[in-house]
């Protein structure tokens, strides 16, 4: 018979004490510590007995054991180094052992859970201590977990609109004034810093999309574009509020970054209270993210899953693979390449969508990690935030107004995350 029950998901580097008690030596057991989740669950760490002789997941032999007595394990969790030491009745067997099963689908291999499979009278008592820090890849992860199922898909759940249609050259054509969808996955985020439409778009005269080219409010008088495929001053950008109200401003002015794809513009008027700039990932956002010490890609597993918009303003999911990368780009995984049920709600993005923003969902906020330059990656906002603040006095300077406005950088505390 297999049993399973709950540990405290909030300890990560950890002691887990297990006690067993075997009925019969010949039948065996196996005890697993385990990551458990809403999708996915991974032995990350297993014990197993036969015939009186016990062996840890790497087939290696460390005991005996008889009816009825009382067995003593202890593990060690180094999970900030994805690593493990175990004891046997108090005295040490191994060292720096790695968790398996991670391939199974576990999002950070974190333990959470235990699995006992056992027979007769068999019993096992697991008790955890350890650290209550989690990382940011696991909180982002859950946060969009927490608002999915695994019967979504793009063409259901995936817009945030109904009826967001191509225009076909008429301003206030095709999807123009669409309401909210209820069926959207994000309907809960506040995603309303996402211009929806412009009276620029792409496309050829008297076809133009004015769903094309994309700006994402960083204050509340100004917007974040890329430099290659701008909304250009004079031009009238669109917001969707809270309340469903598409709300209309006017750019002002621009200012280019000298290298990178990154444009700001600054608006004729503030953003209604409705209408939440966005939060932008801190410059240190590497420091949250264990990487592979020669690529510097987030490792394995321990990459977050995030949302990036399309210009038919589908939020896409996505792997961050890089935050901040040597080029000052963050990076993400092609479409395909994303794990289930995550996989039902991507897609790769096309031409058209340059300038869209992609976000980390953080405690239900959507923060701005950077806006894209391809359909693989974009400037990575975490390295220019100095160089934004310059280029909103410099909007300000050539529209002749003083806002004396900055971007926000987000707070991750280092008593709430692991760093590395």
């Amino acid at each position: 018979m297999n049993v399973t029950g709950t540990l405290p998901s909030g300890f990560k580097n950890s002691i887990i004490d297990i006690e067993l008690i075997v009925n019969s030596p010949q039948s065996g057991f196996e005890v697993s510590l385990m990551e458990s989740g809403k999708f996915h669950s991974s032995k990350l760490i297993t014990f197993s007995g036969s015939e009186g002789a016990m062996f840890d997941q790497s087939g290696n032999f460390f005991g005996g054991y008889k009816s009825g007595s009382a067995l003593d394990l202890k593990v060690h969790y180094d999970y900030a180094n994805s690593g493990f030491s175990y004891y046997f009745e108090n005295t040490l067997i191994a060292n720096n052992l790695q968790p398996t099963g991670v391939s199974e689908g576990a999002t950070d291999a974190s333990v959470n859970a235990v699995s006992f499979k056992k027979y007769g009278n068999s019993s096992v008592s697991v008790v955890a201590n350890g650290d209550a820090r989690t990382t940011l890849a696991k909180d982002a992860t859950d946060q969009i977990e927490s608002d999915i199922t695994d019967s979504m898909d793009v063409a259901t759940n995936g817009s945030m609109f109904i009826g967001y249609t191509d225009p076909a050259g008429t301003l206030e054509g095709g999807g123009f004034n669409a309401l909210r969808s209820d069926n959207f996955w994000g309907k809960d985020i506040d995603f309303t810093a996402v211009s929806v439409w412009n009276n620029e778009g792409d496309g050829s005269a008297g076809s133009e999309d004015f769903r094309k080219r994309a700006a994402t409010a960083i204050t509340r008088r100004h917007v974040v574009m890329a430099k290659h495929f701008p909304i250009a001053a004079s031009q009238v950008v669109y917001f969707s509020d809270s309340n469903g109200t598409w709300i209309s401003r006017t750019i002002e002015a621009v200012a280019n970054h000298a290298s990178a794809d990154i444009t700001v513009g600054v608006l004729d008027e503030d953003l209604p209270e409705t209408v939440t700039p966005v939060k932008v990932v801190p410059s240190n956002i590497n420091t949250y993210f264990r990487r592979n010490t020669s690529t510097q890609l987030i490792s394995d597993f321990f990459r977050p899953i995030v949302v990036g918009f399309d210009f038919e303003k589908k939020g896409l999911l996505m792997e961050l693979n890089n935050a901040n990368d040597a080029s000052n780009l963050f990076r993400f995984l092609a479409a395909g390449s994303i794990p289930s049920p995550f996989s039902n709600l991507s897609e790769a993005l096309g031409s058209g969508d340059s300038g869209n923003p992609c976000f980390l969902i953080i405690d239900g906020e959507a923060i701005l990690i950077g806006t894209f330059h391809t359909t693989a990656y974009g400037p990575a906002f975490a390295n220019y935030i100095s160089d934004i603040n310059t280029l909103i006095a410099s909007a300000d300077s050539s529209a002749s107004i003083t806002t004396n406005l900055v971007v926000t950088e987000a707070k991750l505390p280092l008593t709430t995350y692991f760093s590395y």
